[in-house]
């Protein structure tokens, strides 16, 4: 008795298939097919895409948020907070690591056209921040391991004491890479904490995002406060060498009179706006070889995390 794979109605199945490759291997490559889209599928997301069309917009005109407190357009969820000054201008400043290192380093250079030093340095300084931040001594390994995927943000505090000697990972990476005159991974974070000015939080992120798809924007303030005109910096690590443009940075809407939360708002709760603002007043900041941070008052701008983002990370200090 013949087995189905032997008898005549598989010889004649072989017959029906003449267009077998002989051999894959002498024949050349397999040419790419491109995948047909079904109707009414979306457009597979490309955040470079997106980004590379939107206008950062950095000379935006300040936003008049009194009168709009009650309009349909956008309205603060916090009630009783008020306007006091004129926001100097420009509301939010630029930054490069070599203003802050000293151009003989080469740091920013070095930062934007070496995609696996910036990998290395982030990495070392969430690895060191988790290592001394006690919140975290007691997560389990399955845990920690999650928390410290790249696509995870960390927080924790970017200052510690002085006699300790904390951030060992990041300064061997900045060694490496930088030379013997390097800042330590301790000096490196005192020294962008320093933009934060004299009575900060000490707060640190290192925010990875929604990146697979585009969002709404979420304005806020994170305090309502700028004690001792207290700053907020933020530290842009782009997605590939030499880049240029949007969606690293978070995006700002530039007031006119600086928002003020109520003194009895407790400082870590954030200050939401609900509805939209017109696209006159949004800023994008684009990132640059030479502008790697982002410095502003919590008071001056709103802010969000961007529409469209395309970056590894935003380090956000406090």
């Amino acid at each position: 008795m013949m087995s189905p794979a032997t008898g005549p109605k598989a010889a004649g199945r072989r017959q029906r298939n003449p267009r077998r490759r002989l051999d894959d291997s002498s024949s050349g490559p397999k040419p790419q097919r491109r995948r047909r889209q079904l109707p009414n599928e979306p457009e597979a997301f490309d955040g470079k895409a997106m980004s590379a069309n939107q206008v950062p917009n950095e000379d935006a005109p300040g936003l008049d948020l009194e009168p709009m407190l009650c309009s349909q357009s956008i309205r603060c969820m916090t009630p009783d907070i008020r306007f006091e000054n004129e926001v100097s201008t420009p509301a939010f400043a630029f930054m490069s690591l070599d203003d802050l290192f000293g151009p003989e380093l080469g740091f920013s250079e070095k930062f934007n056209s070496n995609t696996q030093f910036r990998t290395d340095l982030r990495g070392a300084i969430r690895q060191d921040i988790f290592d001394t931040t006690p919140f975290y001594a007691n997560l389990s390994e399955k845990a920690a391991a999650v928390l410290l995927l790249p696509d995870s943000s960390l927080e924790g505090s970017w200052r510690m004491p002085e006699s300790m000697d904390r951030m060992t990972k990041t300064t061997q990476v900045l060694r490496e890479v930088l030379g013997h005159r390097a800042p330590t991974g301790d000096e490196l974070l005192k020294t962008i904490g320093k933009l934060c000015g004299s009575k900060p939080s000490t707060h640190f992120i290192d925010i990875y995002g929604v990146q697979d798809r585009k969002i709404s924007h979420s304005w806020h303030l994170d305090f309502g406060r700028s004690p001792e005109n207290s700053r907020t910096v933020l530290w842009g690590f782009p997605p590939e060498d030499g880049y240029e443009g949007c969606g690293v940075f978070s995006h700002v809407v530039p007031l006119q009179n600086e928002c003020l939360a109520p003194d009895e708002h407790p400082r870590m709760e954030p200050i939401l706006f609900d509805g939209s603002v017109n696209e006159e007043y949004i800023v994008r900041p684009k990132y640059q070889p030479g502008k790697e941070l982002v410095t502003y008052r919590d008071i001056d701008v709103l802010h969000s995390a961007p529409d469209v983002t395309y970056r590894n990370s935003v380090m956000r200090f406090m």
